[in-house]
């Protein structure tokens, strides 16, 4: 079975990475979708920086799955957390 992970839209390099890894990305455009992310069949959410997850919505409820930020890390980094970190 793949292992699913959501990337924020404009992280293309690490988008592209975890797919030829063999992951299934689903895109995050900034939080918008965030509120779709119910359960925990997502190994990660990849994100540019904190600062991208707004929770001034009324209904926000942090996402049941850990959330990596991509600032400071290539994409050969962030896969190796997910691999290490959340088997």
């Amino acid at each position: 079975m793949k292992n699913k992970v959501v990337v924020e839209n404009t992280l293309t390099p690490y988008i592209d990475y975890l797919k030829s890894c063999g992951y299934d990305v689903y895109t995050l455009y900034k939080n918008d979708n965030l509120q779709n992310i119910v359960s925990d069949e997502y190994k990660a959410i990849i994100i540019s920086g904190l600062d991208v997850l707004s929770t001034s919505g009324p209904t926000y409820e942090n996402p049941p799955v850990p959330i990596i930020e991509a600032k400071g890390h290539t994409p050969e980094e962030i896969h190796n957390i997910i691999e290490n970190r959340y088997k």
